[in-house]
């Protein structure tokens, strides 16, 4: 269920906002929920546009619930805000429409997220890889050649043998600004690429049929 929790915890924008969140209930409702047409897409998220489109339909939401007494934990969490902020989530939503609108083309998405990138960077805590003895993570998980591509090293920087872990930093910081701090991402990036790389590897083998769908143990064939 991580998927999920960092998914809630996107949208939400307060912390305290959590423990009125009914995950099970909020998965059901993802899973279930069908998929919409562009038509609708854009039809949505023009009333969403500008700050009066998004009164407008906050209105008509709030107008239907009068006459609905069955919702789920997701919407009554919302009805129960003050109108204030009802309204203020919605003009959010309008303004982030380039990261959540499906139809939207992956090129306005990625100069949306550069134009922005530090205001939605903002308080966000980011994953480093930092060396660590006592770590789970070795060197063989990163990956020779991937090494080789960590910004500031050519790779013998990392000692054979050398652990690490996962480490939080908050964005914008000044321990995040710091020329250890971004090599700690460039490891955590090259440790990312070499997994996806080795499951990419596997996928290709299982259709292949040369590996299944579990590992074998010891000399088990």
């Amino acid at each position: 269920d991580a998927w999920l929790e960092k998914y809630v915890r996107l949208l939400a924008n307060e912390e305290w906002e959590l423990q009125y969140v009914d995950y099970k209930a909020t998965r059901e409702t993802l899973l279930s929920s069908p998929s919409t047409n562009q038509d609708e897409s854009d039809e949505y998220w023009s009333s969403l546009r500008d700050e009066t489109q998004a009164e407008i339909f906050l209105q008509s939401v709030l107008a239907a619930q009068e006459n609905n007494g069955d919702n789920d934990s997701a919407t009554s969490a919302f009805l129960s805000l003050p109108y204030e902020t009802q309204l203020k989530r919605f003009i959010h939503l309008g303004t982030l429409r380039p990261l959540y609108d499906e139809y939207m083309s992956e090129s306005s998405k990625q100069q949306f997220i550069k134009q922005n990138i530090h205001t939605l960077l903002e308080n966000v805590f980011l994953e480093h890889l930092v060396s660590d003895p006592k770590g789970s993570i070795t060197v063989d998980d990163i990956g020779s050649e991937l090494l080789q591509s960590v910004e500031g090293g050519d790779g013998r920087q990392v000692k054979k043998g050398e652990r690490f872990r996962i480490e939080l930093l908050k964005y914008g910081t000044d321990e995040y600004g710091t020329t250890r701090a971004e090599r700690a991402r460039s490891l955590y990036r090259a440790w990312n690429e070499h997994k996806a790389n080795r499951a990419r590897y596997e996928e290709i083998m299982f259709k292949k049929g040369k590996i299944g769908l579990k590992a074998k143990k010891g000399n088990e064939k």
